[in-house]
């Protein structure tokens, strides 16, 4: 069985309640319901939130919201990985359930990029494949790909990448077991174009979004 976790929570702090904020008429979240179901790759479709306002837009959309999580899973220095844990435990799902953790704001994934990257996934031997874009610098947030793709914090490789920020695919056993998403020992990217991807916490990013949404959708069904 293959499950897709969204995770979106009510705050944000520098741009108001982002994971439900208007996109060409819809709740942003909306996008990424609808390429899981486009992807018809999973059985079910879960968004894990503290909020109500969220909890009830996820319905309307046909995703799966059986519980609230907690608001100390909730705040803005929780990472993914607790969040997806407890939602796996909660939900009970099998260790060798192939999950998708999908982060709300994400538009720019479409469906046939999930289509992809669950394909590359089934074949690698790896605990995690997310998408990655490459980086003008070293930060940070970056890391190296060796020839496999298999995230490095140091190879022979010149190039830089960072996660696309879009989502994880993993078997259910490696969130609950992994530390990191990334330095997991075995953790593969799938590099995707840079304007296929947006980190948005600002007006200006959301501006920026917007447009390279338009850009997209004219060669590419969403």
């Amino acid at each position: 069985m293959k499950v897709a976790i969204i995770t979106a929570r009510l705050g944000s702090k520098r741009l108001k309640k982002k994971n439900i904020k208007n996109f060409f008429g819809k709740p942003v979240i909306y996008y990424p319901i609808k390429a899981c179901q486009k992807s018809k790759i999973f059985k079910k479709i879960y968004v894990t939130t503290e909020s109500s306002i969220i909890a009830k837009i996820s319905k309307k959309f046909k995703a799966r919201v059986p519980f609230l999580r907690e608001k100390h899973l909730s705040d803005d220095k929780t990472g993914t990985l607790p969040v997806v844990k407890n939602a796996i435990h909660k939900l009970k799902i099998k260790a060798n359930t192939i999950v998708c953790c999908v982060y709300p704001v994400t538009p720019l994934t479409s469906f046939d990029t999930l289509i992809s990257a669950y394909n590359i996934f089934k074949k690698s031997k790896c605990s995690f494949l997310f998408p990655v874009i490459k980086s003008n610098k070293k930060t940070r947030y970056s890391f190296k790909l060796n020839k496999q793709n298999m995230i490095k914090k140091n190879d022979l490789s010149k190039d830089y990448y960072v996660d696309a920020g879009q989502f994880y695919f993993g078997k259910a056993k490696n969130f609950m077991q992994k530390k990191s998403l990334h330095y997991s020992g075995s953790s593969k990217g799938m590099i995707i174009p840079s304007e296929h991807a947006l980190d948005v916490n600002t007006n200006n990013d959301w501006k920026k979004l917007k447009e390279l949404y338009r850009r997209k959708v004219r060669n590419a069904k969403i």
